[in-house]
């Protein structure tokens, strides 16, 4: 139980694995909505804060919601009491007071710390190399090669790892033959850092998403790219922060990692469902990794490798 633990507590260990100097200029992180005196019953961890993943954290007796993405990028300019922040925007914030959930977030100060640096290269084939945009202590993306000594893989098979290892991949451009020697890397939407892709001369771009007109400037440049959807390139953060609590002393029983209940999905490909709403699916077996994984929702080996038993022991109880 957490006994005399506080938002504030969480938020202070939170900031101590992910540095605050970290993240952008721009960024809304930290805790959002909340009083940091309150005490904690449960930790939920999510993706995003939407109005659905709040209700799931009550439902599991969680009084703070803490994710990657924020509550809102742009201040609201309205609270209402609605289900939907089309007719709210700040719905979100409004449904999180009424139920008394604290919601904090760690977003580019996990982006860019060096903690999450393999979180899209180790499970694939790919090793770091260097910064692609060097950022506080860590970067904004990765520049990776070929692990295990090759000199180059193929786009097609890069792109059939990533398939593999986080389920769903949305675009591939490019020749699937063309060797990659030198592979760029970095989540969520990254059309910011496409500059110091092309700077790098770095044979393909690994990301959640860009724009058409970007994905063209790398096409007429002969960089590759793969979009694995913006969700699914950043999924795996959930862990790292399971992972911060989890060493700061929090009990894994009281954190509780939440299943997207929006999600997009491709025609012939069968998108597994989880039994409960809001909480994550059943784990399968990786081949050789020796631990199980929820490896349909782009949880990758290395990712379990540093949590541990304690967090597997964990997932494996619920």
């Amino acid at each position: 139980m957490m006994a005399d633990t506080t938002v504030g507590d969480v938020e202070k260990a939170l900031f101590e694995a992910f540095l605050p100097t970290d993240a952008t200029e721009d960024d809304r992180f930290g805790l959002l909505v909340g009083n940091r005196k309150a005490l904690i019953t449960k930790i939920a961890v999510s993706l995003d804060q939407t109005i659905s993943m709040i209700d799931a954290a009550v439902a599991l007796g969680c009084n703070l919601l803490v994710s990657h993405h924020p509550v809102f990028w742009m201040a609201p300019d309205s609270f209402l009491a609605t289900d939907s922040v089309a007719a709210s925007n700040g719905a979100r914030v409004y449904r999180a007071i009424q139920n008394d959930v604290a919601l904090l977030s760690m977003h580019t100060n996990l982006d860019c710390s060096p903690v999450a640096a393999g979180m899209l290269l180790d499970s694939v084939g790919l090793e770091y190399a260097a910064p692609l945009r060097a950022h506080g202590t860590g970067s904004l993306g990765q520049i990776a090669r070929p692990a295990a000594g090759r000199a180059f893989i193929t786009l097609g098979e890069l792109a059939e790892n990533y398939r593999r290892s986080f389920s769903r991949v949305a675009k591939v451009w490019g020749d699937p033959q063309k060797p990659l020697f030198t592979i760029a890397a970095c989540s969520g939407g990254a059309g910011e850092v496409i500059p110091d892709v092309l700077a790098a001369e770095v044979d393909c771009f690994v990301t959640g998403e860009v724009q058409h007109h970007e994905a063209l400037k790398l096409e007429e440049a002969d960089v590759a790219l793969i979009e694995l959807g913006h969700d699914i390139s950043e999924l795996s953060y959930r862990y790292y922060i399971q992972r911060a609590l989890v060493s700061a002393g929090f009990p894994a029983d009281d954190i509780i990692i939440l299943e997207p209940t929006a999600k997009w999905w491709q025609p012939g490909i069968t998108i597994p469902t989880p039994e409960v709403a809001g909480v994550t699916a059943p784990e399968h077996a990786w081949a050789g990794a020796g631990v199980p994984v929820y490896k349909e929702h782009g949880v990758v080996p290395s990712v379990f490798e540093e949590l541990g038993s304690v967090d597997m022991a964990h997932e494996e109880q619920r």
